[in-house]
């Protein structure tokens, strides 16, 4: 098959300078990436809830906004329970803050709530325990103490199948890292196996996972020791090239499993038929 040269690469040209593509497709008005005054998160939030959801049955204020702690680029986390909704999220710009909605009925939170059990990432639980409620009609500090029990139980607990299935492809990725034939090969590769290799700590010791800066946080706050001891092995790669501690890290991590797993190790393809 031949390989496309067409598209971004090409407006780049060859000093990969992106400025000029990205301007074009960027619409100046309401743009997060921008600096500007901002009203407060909460009044914000309100007054939105005003405009465009209200006969809303319940809303969450999440995340860094809720807790005091939006950052200059922070958006409002608002999930909001309407049952004559469909579910969706919905993305705008009000008083300088950009707002992601995710609207919910009873019956779709709960649904999700097992679906990021199963995938062990509670975000929706997450915002709802941990929000602050904007409105509420009686069904939203119900929905926050079911969110505030499920939390507590913690995620579905890793298979065997899913044990195994580590075991082989983290050592696949070691692979790949230790003989990758540049720095931009081994980085790419390392940056796969760090993410899995968090996510399967947090998940083989029942501990909710995340992803971005909520895995970091949740992997310093399960075990500081070992996020300091992974990221010091990070560092030695990224700034002297060594990637001695990253190997032996990994190997540490899997020697009580069993380590490596390659001769004797199958599974099923994806091919969207049943199994």
């Amino acid at each position: 098959m031949a390989r496309k040269t067409g598209g971004l690469s090409k407006q780049m040209g060859t000093n990969g300078n992106v400025a000029g593509v990205v301007k074009r497709s960027v619409s100046r008005k309401g743009n997060p990436g921008e600096q500007r005054e901002r009203a407060p998160a909460a009044e914000t939030a309100a007054a939105f809830l005003d405009q465009q959801f209200p006969s809303c049955e319940a809303a969450f204020l999440a995340g860094s906004a809720s807790r005091g702690e939006a950052g200059p680029h922070s958006d409002l986390d608002i999930v909001i329970l309407d049952h004559a909704l469909r579910p969706y999220r919905a993305s705008f710009f009000l008083n300088g803050w950009p707002i992601e909605s995710f609207l919910h009925t009873e019956a779709s939170c709960q649904e999700q709530f097992q679906i990021e059990r199963s995938k062990g990432r509670p975000v929706l639980a997450s915002m709802v325990a941990e929000g602050n409620l904007l409105k509420d009609n009686g069904k939203g500090i119900g929905l926050k103490e079911l969110a505030v029990q499920f939390l507590a139980r913690g995620p579905a607990s890793l298979t065997a199948d899913q044990i195994r299935d580590s075991r082989y492809f983290q050592f696949d990725l070691l692979d790949d890292f230790r003989d990758a034939r540049s720095e931009e090969e081994a980085m790419i590769t390392l940056n796969a196996m760090s993410v899995r290799l968090m996510d399967f700590l947090l998940r083989y010791n029942n501990q909710w996972s995340g992803s971005g800066k909520t895995l970091v946080r949740a992997f310093r706050s399960f075990d500081s020791g070992l996020s300091d001891r992974w990221f010091q092995a990070l560092t030695s790669y990224y700034q002297e090239g060594d990637r001695r501690q990253v190997i032996r890290f990994v190997e540490e991590v899997y020697q009580p499993l069993g380590g490596r797993l390659f001769a004797g190790y199958s599974s099923w393809l994806d091919t969207g038929e049943p199994k």
